[in-house]
């Protein structure tokens, strides 16, 4: 299966495990899906995702707080991360 930013969505409000971010808005959860693979695609694009998630959710975290409008909470990101990282996980199935 391929990539699905609308079922990535979907599926990490789903199983991000904290309610609150279920109500984040779309375009928010895409802000940290789109920062995940700046992560990657910068830093680390031939390493696997799953040893790497602590270095990203530390990147998604920085760079979240330079965007001061953004509204995920920083204590949610982790979650986000861990949620996306299940997502991908399902594609390989």
């Amino acid at each position: 299966m391929e990539f699905d930013e609308l079922k990535a969505i979907a599926y990490i409000k789903e199983h991000a495990g904290i309610a609150e971010v279920a109500n984040y808005d779309d375009d928010d959860i895409l802000l940290v899906i789109d920062t995940i693979f700046e992560y990657f695609e910068k830093y680390d694009e031939n390493e696997d995702f799953d040893d790497d998630n602590e270095k990203v959710i530390a990147y998604v975290k920085k760079q979240l707080a330079k965007d001061k409008a953004n509204a995920i909470d920083p204590a949610h990101v982790a979650a986000i991360v861990e949620a996306e990282t299940a997502y991908e996980n399902t594609l390989d199935d």
